[in-house]
């Protein structure tokens, strides 16, 4: 197959720049004078705004693929990957036939944030009057994940082929609103759908898009929220704590002191933004989301409002293989307790009243989260299955 070479960027109707492949596979990059002019640094502290030709260390191979970070965004890891592998597959192309680049072009201008990548070598059907059973789209997801044929695979690619994270997914457009519906994984049971904590995090104070649950015929319904890299019909440009700071997010590789760091210097110190990061840490630790990775961490970019703390997402009960934080709070990662929460806070500029208020606050909301039981066939009653929580979301009917 013909192999790409390079790719022009673009963000909303501008061309931010040319990403070029270098002779040793890494990708290189350099903004075009327009962008120079009128632009802001897509990545600041590794793409700053001038006339250079930038290329990545060779740690990128490993982390995105020879990419800047930004851009690694754009591409799809666990399930958006499989299917764009699947789809491959099934057009007669092979995954060790395939360059970065070329992923970059098929993901085209379907990425989640803002940007573009053209030529684009998108697939081209509508889906749109396909009509959608979420129960059937799950049942397709699951033969994806058993490494069954699917007669959905381009249903399925177009909707949830640019996705991120570990869960089968799709988008979706409604009344000019957009979503990101969730499916049970493999080991996922069938109340997945209520175990995102997105109800309490809310009641919590902290900044989240609006949440629903879509009922089911075959089990408590299908998560369902609103996207924030899109705002009435537009794209909003996002990038990820891991892009920003060229980090591996599967890995242990950071600590909630570096992300105050950045926030505090992408936002100007802006006072909502760090206690929103506050929040959330002090969330993540009261109810067990120990899966705070740098990718589940975003920043806006707006030219009105400049850099902004994105909402929250994937707030859930989690666990890591080696039972503590991906990210450490005051060098821990399990065993966390209030001092160190507060220490943190202290760190980032926040007054010790405010830090002990937020702490109290969500400590004590997070209590109303309720635990699910299921029958133990070895015993009587009941035990509790993994420490589950969830909230009670209604389901839409």
């Amino acid at each position: 197959m013909r192999k790409n070479r390079t790719l022009d960027v673009y963000y909303h109707g501008q061309h931010v720049g040319t990403l070029a492949e270098a002779p040793d596979k890494r990708i290189a990059f350099q903004y075009s004078e327009e962008w120079q002019k009128n632009g802001f640094s897509i990545s600041p502290f590794s793409l700053p705004i001038k006339n250079d030709v930038f290329v990545p260390n060779e740690r990128s191979f490993d982390r995105f693929g020879g990419l800047f970070g930004v851009f690694a965004d754009s591409l799809p890891d666990s399930w958006g990957q499989l299917l764009l592998d699947r789809y491959l597959e099934s057009i007669g192309i092979k995954r060790g036939e395939i360059s970065t680049l070329d992923r970059l072009a098929y993901v085209g201008q379907s990425g989640m944030g803002a940007l573009e990548y053209l030529p684009s070598r998108e697939a081209d059907f509508d889906y749109r009057n396909t009509g959608l059973d979420y129960d059937i789209i799950a049942k397709e997801c699951e033969k994806i994940l058993s490494s069954k044929r699917s007669d959905q695979l381009d249903v399925l690619f177009k909707m949830g082929g640019s996705n991120g994270g570990t869960r089968p997914k799709i988008l979706l457009s409604e009344d000019n609103r957009d979503w990101i519906v969730k499916f049970p994984s493999k080991n996922d049971t069938e109340i997945s759908g209520k175990c995102e904590y997105s109800l309490c995090a809310k009641r919590c104070g902290i900044n989240m898009t609006e949440t629903a649950l879509i009922s089911s015929s075959v089990c408590d319904g299908y998560f369902k929220t609103e996207r924030f890299d899109r705002k009435d019909g537009e794209k909003v440009f996002s990038i990820t704590f891991a892009a920003l700071l060229e980090a591996d997010f599967r890995a242990p590789s950071c600590d909630y002191e570096t992300y105050f760091k950045l926030t505090r210097a992408l936002t100007k110190d802006a006072v909502f933004d760090k206690e929103q990061l506050f929040r959330i840490m002090c969330f993540n630790v009261a109810a067990h989301n120990r899966d705070d990775h740098t990718k589940n961490f975003s920043f806006l970019h707006t030219n009105t409002q400049g850099w902004k703390l994105a909402p929250a997402y994937d707030l859930t009960y989690s666990d890591t293989y080696w039972g503590e934080h991906t990210s450490s709070v005051n060098g821990k990662g399990r065993d966390i307790t209030k001092e160190d929460l507060i220490k943190q806070g202290l760190k980032a500029g926040l007054s010790e009243k405010k830090c002990l208020d937020l702490y109290d606050e969500i400590n004590d909301k997070t209590k109303a989260l309720t635990r699910y039981y299921e029958p133990d066939q070895n015993r009587k009653g009941h035990i509790p299955f993994r420490d589950r929580i969830f909230d009670i979301i209604e389901p839409e009917r």
